[in-house]
């Protein structure tokens, strides 16, 4: 009898999140590697990345420990909010003359990975706890800027295992759970509302609404594999209920929660359904300098596409290539969302430094509203 009103709540909660009218963004971590091959492949495996490319990926791999992580995201003018800084002028003044050379329209940011990121691999099981602190800039015209900080903390696992199918056929399946939180300050005012708050930071803290989100997640994909082919199948957060939570403001919520709520409601975080192929090809003579070569092609986000306004399918497709030379220097070019990536990354052992040089679309066809970033990261493994 006792279980009856515990399993009641469950079901009430399910139905509330199925029918959630706001989804939001997802919590996977980001990595200068991925990026710079055009995103998260659902073929990838034999590493710790694929606890969130494709959890059937763990099946094939190795005894990993990553025990620290730093990395650094620039979004948009990164060059001109680079010199309106140096220029001596005030905060205030550095981001009014950046909008303004941009005609009021810009996507700017800083998004930083860590410090607090460990990761564990080996036997098929993964797991690791992950931060990420995210500030932005939105400006769409002079009388709608919006400006953002986020905080995430996810705490993710998952297990895979293999099924010989003979013939050199094999399929791996994954399952992957995790819970996650995350504290976020959202504003979009006019230019000269904007103006006022970062004159006086502080009301930041005192007077905007925080936005506390906490929930689970359920990650579900297969991988086949045949000699150097492979084929993926992932649903990342196939299912993630959350609970959203409105406070006055920050300062309310930690002095004083019950009092600064404002209202709550259910939200589900967007799924991404993807299928995706690698092919590593025989390398030949080149073997004696390429230590590893792979081709990637996806297709991600299956499930927008049924969307009321859905984005260009275009958008869509990921292609990605890494070259490894010499054991130590990878060389990665990619495509996602019809804009380019690049970048290399230098294994020194115990750190690795990764740079990414990627463009992001903002619209819903390819050219509308590109944005370019730049990330760079140290990844300490053992």
């Amino acid at each position: 009898m006792h279980r009856r009103p515990a399993l009641a709540a469950l079901l009430l909660f399910l139905a509330g999140t199925a029918f959630a009218a706001e989804t939001i963004e997802g919590f996977a971590p980001e990595s200068a590697r991925s990026l710079a091959r055009g995103g998260y492949h659902a073929a990838s495996g034999g590493d710790l990345e694929a606890l969130f490319s494709n959890p059937a990926g763990l099946a094939t791999a190795p005894r990993q420990i990553e025990f620290a992580k730093l990395g650094f995201r620039l979004s948009g003018p990164v060059f001109d909010i680079a010199n309106a800084m140096q220029s001596g002028d005030d905060l205030m003044t550095s981001v009014t003359d950046v909008l303004a050379k941009h005609d009021y329209r810009i996507n700017a940011g800083l998004d930083l990975a860590g410090p607090l990121y460990f990761a564990y691999s080996g036997e098929g099981l993964a797991f690791g706890l992950f931060s990420r602190t995210k500030a932005g800039l939105n400006a769409s015209s002079i009388s709608t800027v919006g400006l953002s900080v986020r905080e995430d903390l996810l705490l993710a696992g998952a297990y895979a295992f293999r099924l010989d199918l003979g013939g050199g056929h094999a399929l791996d399946l994954g399952f992957g759970a995790k819970g996650f939180v995350r504290g976020e300050m959202a504003i979009t005012e006019s230019l000269v509302s904007i103006q006022d708050i970062l004159g006086d930071l502080g009301s930041l803290y005192s007077d905007t609404p925080f936005f506390l989100t906490t929930g689970v997640g359920v990650d579900l994909g297969l991988r086949w594999s045949w000699e150097s082919l492979a084929a993926g199948l992932v649903c990342r957060d196939a299912f993630s209920p959350a609970v959203l939570t409105e406070y006055a403001s920050a300062s309310g919520f930690f002095s004083d929660p019950s009092a600064a709520k404002v209202e709550s409601g259910y939200a589900l975080v967007d799924p991404d359904l993807a299928v995706g192929f690698s092919w590593h090809p025989a390398l030949g003579r080149l073997a004696r300098y390429v230590d590893d070569f792979i081709l990637f092609l996806d297709y991600a986000d299956i499930l927008g596409l049924f969307e009321p306004i859905p984005r260009n399918a275009v958008l869509n497709l990921r292609l990605g290539a890494e070259a490894r030379v010499l054991d130590i220097l990878s060389l990665r070019l990619g495509m996602n969302e019809a804009l380019l990536a690049a970048g290399v990354g230098l294994d020194l052992s115990v750190v690795q430094v990764e740079m990414a040089v990627f463009g992001e679309e903002l619209g819903l066809d390819p050219g509308d509203r590109p944005s370019y970033n730049l990330l760079l990261g140290f990844d300490f493994l053992y």
